[in-house]
């Protein structure tokens, strides 16, 4: 039986082509009810905190006024150049698994086609509350975890110097996507660092290494977003709701399914990992810190049912839903033992 690779990259082409061209028809709706749509940022002055998501809008319109692209064209080919970067990312990290490059052919055929399953998953949401940073936000995340994960094919320091370079540079640019998803990750990443069991370790640089990288990160991204928000955008308003939406959250119970429904696959994942998770490598180790993290920002200041808003971090983790997956499937006799 041949390797899975092939149809699986086949399948996940037309999953990304076929997403990005609903995408597209959503955002030429949102153009031609509102031909303004997307300039208020440009001007500075959208509300808050679309406003200090300036990453993709503002490449779009400097490349609109020189060509006769429009913007829902270019958002859609952003979508798909970071669609193919964060799929196919997070597909090499799987096929470099530990639990995939151990398995049976028949369990990596089961774990090519739960990773299309959750792909496939995932992308159907997009539409919801359907922004353009959504999927540039989660290509940055998974060159993000693949250079937590590998370390870049230089000998000597001249590999650990790209790596934390590329690490520092995908967190600037995600700080001018979303802020508090680069944030989120370093401090979840710094803080899984300080672990002494095998927790800790696995990085691509060295554990302390990769803590003092995370920990810039960090500040990096917080200090942007504090810069965009009180010196470059000060006059941005909250006003959809308030900035904070934990009660309106907790009072609105219906926006809980859609939130149980995104995330039946990573809590699932979590469950079977219970009482296991120090046989979890360091980056999605934290990865994992850093997606709790999140949570408790989003579930604070973020919608819950505008679940897209935890897409990358979702995405990121997938191929631990699909280890974990094929550890059930082929059982060894061992505890479920993820190594990304």
């Amino acid at each position: 039986m041949q390797s899975p690779k092939r149809i699986t990259s086949i399948l996940l082409s037309i999953i990304i082509f076929a997403t990005c061209y609903l995408g597209y028809w959503g955002y030429s709706t949102a153009q031609r009810t509102n031909p303004a749509s997307w300039l208020d940022v440009v001007a500075g002055t959208a509300q808050a905190p679309i406003q200090y998501r300036i990453g993709v809008i503002f490449p779009a319109y400097v490349i609109t006024r020189h060509s006769p692209l429009a913007f829902r064209h270019l958002f859609a080919a952003i979508d798909v150049a970071s669609a193919f970067l964060a799929v196919f990312a997070l597909y090499f990290l799987l096929r470099r698994s530990v639990v995939y490059q151990r398995a049976s052919v028949a369990a990596r055929w089961f774990g090519a086609a739960a990773f299309v399953l959750l792909v496939q998953f995932y992308f159907g949401w997009l539409l919801w509350y359907q922004r353009p940073e959504t999927l540039a936000s989660s290509a940055l995340v998974a060159l993000s975890l693949l250079l937590l994960t590998v370390r870049v094919p230089l000998a000597g320091a001249a590999g650990s110097a790209a790596t934390i370079a590329g690490l520092l540079l995908l967190a600037l640019a995600q700080g001018f996507v979303r802020a508090d998803v680069a944030f989120s990750l370093h401090v979840g990443v710094f803080l899984t660092c300080f672990f002494s069991s095998r927790i800790g370790n696995g990085f691509a640089l060295s554990r302390w290494v990769q803590a003092g990288t995370s920990l810039v990160a960090a500040l990096l991204c917080g200090g942007l977003q504090f810069y965009l928000m009180h010196i470059v955008y000060p006059t941005a308003k909250y006003i959809d709701g308030p900035m904070f939406q934990l009660v309106l959250n907790i009072m609105s119970p219906s926006g809980w399914i859609a939130f149980l429904l995104f995330l039946a696959p990573l809590l699932w994942t979590l469950k079977k990992l219970y009482g296991h998770f120090d046989t979890v490598d360091g980056p999605v180790a934290g990865f994992m810190a850093g997606s709790a993290v999140f949570f408790c920002l989003w579930v604070v200041a973020g919608r819950v049912q505008e679940v897209r808003i935890f897409l990358p971090f979702a995405l990121a983790l997938a191929p631990l839903t699909v280890e974990v997956a094929m550890e059930q499937f082929e059982p060894n006799g061992s505890a479920p033992e993820a190594s990304i």
